[in-house]
């Protein structure tokens, strides 16, 4: 059945994906997004409409929420350091801004797809669950699962998801992120470079960015029950994901330098897809088909480390102007 579907952040690495896995199986699309990071909306096609505005505009978002069926909303300040960089806007956006389109989703009767994060558990040494008691170390973390207690209050009943750590290519449109562990390890090895590793045994549920946006666009059509899910493919040591990436890129072990020194992030989780797989919710792309696709798309890149390919650095830089 034919649906409409309101996507915020839909020119994001999650949200260009979604949209084009919604056109494809003929789904009306509005995309509502403020291109935070610069150019112009380039995805074209008869059944999409871009609105370039602010989920934060009360008037706008709802007049776009009661002319859809469904919301997909990945608006967000992404990451634990973009958000550092810029606290109270980063609870407006992400817990504000959320609080406020759940209530209008109940208000309306659309159902709500929502993306959060693994972040919500912190650190802990067991393997974690839906039930499983968070402990989210960030502002990030916290405003997500602030977000969630509002995404559950909906009627109809709506989806939380919580994705693990992303990588991978999203589409032609997309802006990559560079700013993601395993897709700066797989630059540094494609270039030759020994991968610095900060101790290395914490764990990370990993998931490619093409599953975590065709597994919520799905949701956006009904396709799975409302609930709260982790979303990942694989749980991997960081120690882990540096072997695998030197092993594709065909470079020896002795490439990979681990530190003791102490690094910012303290995060350490591994995730149970029992729940998930059960209502028929699974990921599928490897860590190494990422690492391939990335291997292809790299070198027509001219520089990785310009800051609009990372979230905390465009925040600090661009944002706040301490460039």
């Amino acid at each position: 059945m034919r649906r409409r579907i309101l996507v915020t952040g839909g020119a994001g690495y999650i949200g260009d994906c979604a949209v084009k896995w919604l056109l494809e199986r003929g789904q009306i699309v509005t995309v509502l997004d403020n291109l935070m990071y610069g150019g112009s909306y380039l995805r074209t096609h008869r059944n999409l409409r871009f609105v370039r505005g602010d989920v934060r505009d009360g008037p706008l978002v709802e007049g776009l929420i009661g002319s859809s069926d469904s919301v997909l909303h990945l608006a967000a300040i992404v990451g634990d350091g973009a958000c550092a960089a810029n606290p109270e806007e980063t609870v407006d956006i992400n817990e504000d801004a959320t609080c406020r389109i759940a209530q209008l989703c109940t208000i309306y009767g659309r159902s709500m797809v929502f993306a959060s994060t693994c972040s919500v558990y912190g650190a802990n040494n067991d393997l974690l669950d839906e039930n499983s008691i968070t402990n989210p170390l960030s502002l990030y973390a916290g405003t997500k699962l602030n977000s969630e207690r509002y995404v559950n209050y909906i009627k109809p009943p709506s989806y939380n998801f919580r994705l693990g750590t992303l990588f991978g290519l999203s589409t032609e449109h997309a802006r990559l992120r560079c700013d993601l562990v395993a897709n700066i390890l797989t630059y540094k090895a494609l270039q030759g470079q020994k991968l610095t590793v900060f101790g290395g045994e914490q764990w990370r549920p990993l998931l490619h960015v093409k599953d975590a946006a065709e597994i919520m666009a799905g949701a956006a059509i009904g396709i799975y029950e409302p609930g709260t899910y982790i979303l990942s493919y694989q749980n991997y040591k960081i120690i882990d994901v540096a072997r695998e990436i030197m092993e594709t890129c065909e470079l020896p072990d002795d490439h990979i330098k681990i530190t003791d020194m102490k690094f910012e992030d303290l995060r350490n989780y591994k995730v149970d897809n029992t729940k998930s797989i059960g209502a028929g919710i699974e990921a599928h792309r490897t860590l190494g088909d990422g690492i391939l696709e990335m291997s292809e798309t790299f070198d027509r890149i001219a520089n990785v480390w310009d800051v609009k390919f990372h979230n905390a650095r465009y925040v600090k830089e661009v944002v706040n102007g301490n460039g």
